[in-house]
C-alpha cells in the first residue's frame, strides 16, 4: 500500500496517514478492519469457488492476502511487492512472497517467468490487485502478463478506491469532508483511469462495478477516522477556515463524533477473451 498519496509511482495501496513502516502497517490493518466486509464484496464478484494458485499483486501489509487465504484456504497465495518492509511482513504470516517491481511486468513466478506455453499446473486461477494498478507506469505490460498467467477459467479482480473513505454523516461535517476530499483530489490523491479499456486491449473481458459498505463505528473506525483526519489537516489546498476544523476534528476524535464510516471501491472483473479462428 501506499507510501504517499496516488500519483506516485510505489506499489502499494491506498494514500494514508503516516510515514513509518509501523504508521503504514497499521493503517492498512485499520482499513481491513474497517472496511473488510467491503474487500470481501469486491472478492465475491469474482466468482471463484476454487482456486489453486493466487497472485496478490502490491499485497502491502497483507490485508488482501489475508482474505484470500481465509476464503481460499487450499490455495498457495503468493504476495507480490517491492518494499522490503512489507515484505517482511508477508513472509512472517506465512506467504510466499515475490519482490518486483511491476511496472517491469508479471513478474517470474515459480522460479521461471510464465510464458504462453506453461502447463496448466504453472498457471494461477485468480490475480488481485486492489488499489495498486494505478502505481504501475506501465500498466498494459502487466496486464498481458497476467492474462498468460491465467489458467483456463481464471480471473483478475481489479479494485479501486471509488472516493476516500468518508466518516462524517451529520450534514455539517459532511461538507467539511467533502472539501477535504476535493483539496485531496487536487494534490493527486487517488487518481487512476477507467482501468475496463485498458483491461479490454490487453485481451480482457471486462464487467465493472461498485460496492459500498457502511461500517459499524468502532473502536478501529474511530482510530481510522482520526488518522484521516490528521492528514486532511497538511492538505495545502484547504481554507484555513476548514483547516482550524479538521484540527478541531483531530482533538475530538475518537470518543466525541457522530460517525457514520463509508467506503465505496469500483470492481473490473476480468477474463481472458480467447482468441477467435478463422
Amino acid at each position: 500500500m501506499d507510501h504517499h498519496p496516488h500519483g506516485t509511482q510505489d506499489q502499494h495501496h491506498q494514500p494514508h496517514p503516516g510515514s513509518g513502516g509501523d504508521d503504514q502497517r497499521r493503517v492498512l490493518d485499520l482499513d481491513a478492519e474497517v472496511f473488510g466486509e467491503n474487500l470481501a464484496a469486491a472478492l465475491n464478484l469474482g466468482g471463484v469457488s476454487v482456486a489453486r494458485g493466487i497472485v496478490d499483486l502490491g499485497a502491502g501489509s497483507g490485508a488482501g492476502s489475508r482474505l484470500l487465504r481465509q476464503r481460499y484456504p487450499d490455495a498457495e497465495v503468493t504476495c507480490v511487492d517491492n518494499d522490503p518492509y512489507m515484505l517482511e511482513l508477508l513472509r512472517e504470516q506465512g506467504f510466499t512472497v515475490v519482490e518486483a517491481d511491476l511496472s517491469d511486468g508479471f513478474p517470474a513466478l515459480y522460479g521461471s517467468v510464465i510464458t504462453p506455453g506453461a502447463s496448466a499446473a504453472d498457471l494461477v486461477d485468480l490475480v488481485w490487485a486492489s488499489s495498486s494498478l494505478h502505481h504501475v507506469a506501465h500498466p498494459g505490460r502487466l496486464l498481458s502478463g497476467v492474462r498468460r498467467a491465467l489458467a483456463p477459467g481464471g480471473v483478475l479482480i481489479v479494485v479501486e478506491l471509488a472516493a476516500l473513505p468518508s466518516f462524517l454523516g451529520h450534514s455539517g461535517g459532511a461538507l467539511l469532508e467533502q472539501r477535504c476530499h476535493a483539496a485531496a483530489a487536487a494534490e493527486g490523491w487517488n487518481q487512476y483511469p477507467d482501468w475496463a479499456p485498458v483491461l479490454v486491449d490487453a485481451g480482457f473481458g471486462v464487467s465493472k462495478s461498485e460496492r459500498t459498505t457502511i461500517a459499524p463505528v468502532t473502536t478501529a473506525a474511530r482510530e481510522y477516522a482520526g488518522q484521516w483526519f490528521e492528514r486532511f489537516s497538511r492538505l495545502a489546498a484547504l481554507t484555513a477556515e476548514d483547516r482550524n476544523a479538521v484540527d478541531d476534528l483531530v482533538r475530538r476524535c475518537p470518543d466525541d463524533l457522530e460517525l457514520e464510516p463509508r467506503a465505496t471501491r469500483t470492481v473490473w472483473v476480468a477474463t481472458p477473451v480467447l482468441p477467435t479462428t478463422t
